[in-house]
């Protein structure tokens, strides 16, 4: 392989790592902040970098997270986006974002209320735009604090344009979640969601989605996190394949 090609293709493939598994299904579960604390919580990042060998090779990354959680911890909002770039002499390798919208309330010991809204898109799985919203139940099924179970179960209309070839859906799905995380030690923390979206006309049209995340502290503010995502779509776009999945290993610092 040539040099000059060596590095686009290596900050592709890092990227289709890190974002081709989310391209079809956002885990929104596991960007919930975790906190008892009422009114506003927030965190985000920015990354940008560069490198020069025959081409130029740019790459940007931005996210923010928003939470606000009423005085009685009845109503809770939440707002995340998040952007990915990598692009090379006006050719753009990897280009996906999205914002979502949620809005929960609860309505008894272990039920809420949600309402949601999300846009996104990504050149990788040739989604120009895919703009949903929808309504749902969430249910707490444990009390533990080490061992923390949700169930979701929700409707939503889908609006979706794809890109070579250009075709629009309008759907209705269903969009159902288990979401759990398991506490063993103060130390240790490993936390699970599984989406399964399945069209209501026809349930063999259907999206699987699945983030697995183990957390291990090595400080109190340093800690080593290993994630593995699956993501498997029966009718995918042409020439998207049917299932995809990507793995990473990072360290996280905690402010």
């Amino acid at each position: 392989m040539k040099k000059n090609l060596l590095l686009p293709l290596v900050l592709v493939f890092l990227s289709f790592l890190e974002n081709t598994a989310k391209g079809q299904v956002v885990n929104i579960e596991r960007k919930r902040i975790s906190a008892d604390t009422t009114g506003f919580l927030g965190e985000g990042y920015l990354n940008f970098s560069g490198a020069k060998t025959t081409k130029e090779i740019l790459s940007l990354g931005a996210g923010i997270l928003l939470e606000y959680k009423s005085k009685s911890t009845n109503d809770l909002w939440l707002f995340i986006s998040d952007i990915n770039l990598v692009s090379g002499e006006k050719e753009k390798f990897t280009n996906n974002g999205f914002g979502h919208l949620r809005y929960n309330r609860k309505i008894g010991k272990a039920i809420r209320w949600e309402l949601f809204t999300q846009v996104q898109y990504n050149s990788l799985t040739k989604i120009n735009t895919r703009a949903l919203a929808g309504t749902g139940l969430r249910f707490k099924m444990t009390q533990y604090e080490k061992a923390r179970f949700y169930l979701g179960v929700s409707v939503m209309y889908e609006y979706e344009e794809l890109i070579e070839p250009r075709i629009f859906h309008h759907d209705q799905r269903l969009s159902s979640y288990l979401s759990f995380t398991l506490m063993p030690e103060e130390t240790v923390s490993f936390s699970s969601t599984t989406y399964v979206q399945p069209l209501i006309k026809d349930f063999a049209d259907y999206r699987i989605h699945t983030e697995n995340t183990l957390d291990l502290d090595i400080t109190k503010r340093l800690s080593f996190i290993a994630t593995v995502k699956y993501s498997f779509d029966t009718r995918p776009p042409e020439g998207v394949p049917l299932s995809t999945y990507s793995f990473s290993n990072g360290i996280k610092i905690k402010f």
